[in-house]
């Protein structure tokens, strides 16, 4: 089967099957991390006690929103491209804390951009 190249390598099968895993995953972990008990604000979840929110994003996402800052989240992402790309775990997280470090200095460089949003 061809690779899609629209999708970062995967055959358009393997993305489809991604699309319809991709919630069930999301409500897993948002579950067994208890996302509905602290964080989310949608009483059908608390009700079950479980996420079962629309898409399986929303407790997920609230979790993430709340627990980590953004240059976390931000140093979490690089990491993870940076482990596709073949590095090792722990050569992956300190590159990424590398190139966050470099980037927030060049963003603070710039005049008026000093903790500004």
């Amino acid at each position: 089967m061809p690779r899609n190249p629209d999708h970062r390598g995967a055959t358009r099968e393997e993305f489809e099957r991604y699309e319809r895993e991709r919630p069930i995953l999301l409500r897993s972990v948002a579950t067994k991390l208890e996302c509905w008990r602290y964080l989310c604000t949608l009483p059908e979840c608390r009700r079950a006690q479980a996420c079962i929110g629309p898409g399986g994003e929303h407790c997920a996402h609230t979790f993430l929103r709340t627990c980590f800052s953004n240059e976390e989240r931000a140093t979490f992402k690089e990491a993870l491209g940076l482990r596709l790309a073949g590095l090792s775990a722990d050569a992956a997280w300190h590159e990424a804390e590398r190139r966050i470090a470099q980037h927030k200095a060049q963003l603070e460089a710039i005049p008026g951009m000093r903790g500004e949003r």
